[in-house]
């Protein structure tokens, strides 16, 4: 009964594997789930501590050929655990260099994974992770860990299979898939905001970096939002309001949906300042 059951779990993720790649164009990634970022960090810094003591073992590297251990690049580690570097700065609105994230850790593309910015990714990054509940529109608690085949070798790749195996991952592979075939569901977001100026009910200017699928506006200090609807959030660290967009589509083109956000902002100080 247990085996008839991981067989049937282990079908549901590879189904959901095929669907992945042929939808957001990783045909040449090799991918894997976990339940979380968190669980998804702790995983891949295994993985890379692992790799690291197999570079220094040299009993080990007897049996493998080089190419097999040279396989990771140097990432930084703090305590043990790599850093997750986002690929866009929701604090900032600004997008980081894919090199950047890559030479300070492992890239994190909640942000960009299934926006404007996703073939960018998933040309030039080697290894990222995405939460696939965001931009994709899948189920929450899944995370996407996506590997760039030829830049990993088969030993890496079926450690991971190996540490994927004895996750709990829940019903979530399976609500992405039923996700999936409802009639609606489209894989991208292709809505991309440009910069937002307003003069009136205050002085508001999106400093988000232009074609995003949002629009960030610092707040002056005597304004303060409260009751804010679900597709607006307020940053109280940089005290930032950030307005979110989305648009389904299959990803071939974005949509410009400026003017809509713009008058989502009229609209959303308006109550404010009538409340």
């Amino acid at each position: 009964m247990a085996s008839q059951q991981a067989s049937a779990r282990a079908a549901v993720r590879d189904q959901l594997r095929g669907l992945l790649s042929r939808h957001y164009r990783l045909e040449n990634h090799d991918l894997f789930f976990a339940p979380s970022l968190h669980i998804a960090q702790v995983l891949l810094s295994q993985l890379f501590l692992r790799q690291e003591q197999a570079r220094n073992n040299t009993r080990y590297a007897a049996h493998y050929p080089v190419s097999e251990l040279s396989v990771l690049p140097a990432v930084p580690m703090l305590a043990g655990n790599i850093a997750l570097i986002a690929h866009v700065d929701e604090k900032t609105g600004r997008v980081r260099p894919l090199s950047e994230c890559q030479s300070q850790g492992v890239t994190d593309a909640s942000a960009s994974f299934a926006t404007g910015l996703h073939k960018r990714l998933v040309s030039e990054a080697r290894l990222f992770v995405a939460q696939l509940n965001r931009h994709a529109a899948l189920s929450d608690n899944l995370v996407l860990i996506a590997l760039r085949t030829h830049d990993f070798s088969t030993l890496v790749r079926s450690e991971l299979r190996l540490f994927e195996q004895g996750l709990n991952l829940g019903e979530a592979p399976q609500q992405a898939l039923d996700s999936m075939a409802q009639s609606d569901w489209k894989p991208f977001n292709i809505a991309c905001v440009e910069a937002i100026t307003l003069e009136t009910p205050c002085y508001l200017h999106s400093v988000q970096q232009p074609g995003l699928p949002f629009a960030l506006f610092p707040l002056p200090a005597d304004l303060t939002l409260t009751r804010l609807p679900p597709d607006a959030t307020l940053l109280p660290e940089t005290h930032c309001l950030c307005l979110h967009a989305s648009v389904r589509g299959n990803g071939n083109k974005t949509q410009n949906v400026t003017a809509a956000l713009k008058k989502r902002l009229r609209e959303l100080l308006a109550a404010h300042h009538n409340s």
